[in-house]
């Protein structure tokens, strides 16, 4: 069990005791601190189960990631984020799913993130890749995710991490699960098993979240030319979310007209060419004419299913 932490000692022992009460045994529980100055210290020493490894230096989440890797000893490697905990059962149920399946590699579960409660999905097992290259395979997720040591050894070093590396680029967990799913099989527990609190700041939406999924096709170019379609109805569907995202933040901007037009050209269905086409127009009257744009829509998409009942 690794779970790097960054200046968040008042909810790292939440994290710890959820991984300590795990019925699974034995497990090897790893706290990366990852503040270059043993901020996290204090919590640790709480507990003699607990190893912990001060980072001499502030590194990032792949670094810390990296450092628990390469400390740990186990068959199997679980990450948990500082702010998020395990349910009762984890690690025992998607344990099982690896020994009982020799070719799969990882074992996730379902994630309740915040009161929405996410199960797995029945087409993210086996062959996963073209899911994880579309961003498509939530609730997988590094703290849902069970995996095996080897598997993920030989993912290492992470994207940016080699010594020859000077990738300036910030990936989330996508890139490691495309990696994973270069090289096993998954498979899962139809079961809530992992509490996720998922960030509200900037890091996860807007230009910066954008940056980071077009950073991902840049880092893995060569397998997105295989996937071509994939590659593009990606970029759409991001280009239309930065276009919303800009007509939230801005009474006009020309970026929702660009984005929009992005999408437009990315796209290969017809019908999504038209949305997105219409999206382009209705933008060019900013904030208000796309608050009107959707009002309208609610309300014939609202007609429709009162007709369709009746």
């Amino acid at each position: 069990m690794i779970i790097p932490t960054y200046y968040r000692n008042d909810v790292l022992p939440e994290a710890i005791e959820s991984a300590l009460s795990q019925e699974y045994e034995p497990v090897e529980v790893i706290v990366v601190d990852d503040s270059g100055e043993g901020a996290a210290e204090p919590v640790i020493e709480e507990y003699d189960e607990v190893r912990g490894v001060i980072r001499e230096e502030n590194g990032n989440w792949k670094a810390a990631l990296t450092t628990g890797i390469r400390s740990s000893t186990g068959e199997y490697i679980q990450f948990l984020d500082d702010d998020d905990r395990l349910f009762e059962g984890k690690l025992t149920k998607t344990a099982a799913v690896l020994r009982e399946n020799p070719e799969v590699g990882v074992s996730y579960c379902g994630v309740l993130r915040g009161d929405e409660r996410c199960y797995p999905k029945p087409n993210v097992s086996g062959d996963f890749l073209e899911e994880a290259l579309a961003f498509q395979t939530f609730p997988m997720w590094t703290g849902s995710m069970l995996i095996e040591r080897e598997v993920l050894l030989d993912c290492l070093p992470l994207a940016g991490m080699g010594e020859d590396d000077d990738l300036d680029i910030e990936l989330g967990d996508t890139d490691l699960k495309i990696e994973l799913a270069r090289r096993t099989k998954t498979d899962y527990v139809d079961e809530i098993l992992a509490f996720y609190r998922q960030e509200t700041n900037d890091r996860w939406t807007g230009p910066r979240r954008f940056r980071k999924v077009k950073q991902n096709v840049e880092h893995q170019r060569e397998l997105y030319d295989r996937y071509p379609s994939i590659r593009r109805e990606l970029l759409a569907s991001w280009h239309e979310k930065q276009a919303v995202y800009w007509l939230e933040e801005k009474a006009w901007s020309h970026k929702p007209v660009s984005n929009f037009l992005r999408a437009a050209y990315c796209s290969e269905a017809p019908a999504d060419k038209v949305k997105y086409g219409a999206g382009a127009v209705v933008s060019l009257l900013g904030r208000p004419g796309w608050h009107l744009a959707e009002s309208i829509r609610y309300s014939f998409s609202h007609d429709e299913r009162r007709h369709t009942v009746s």
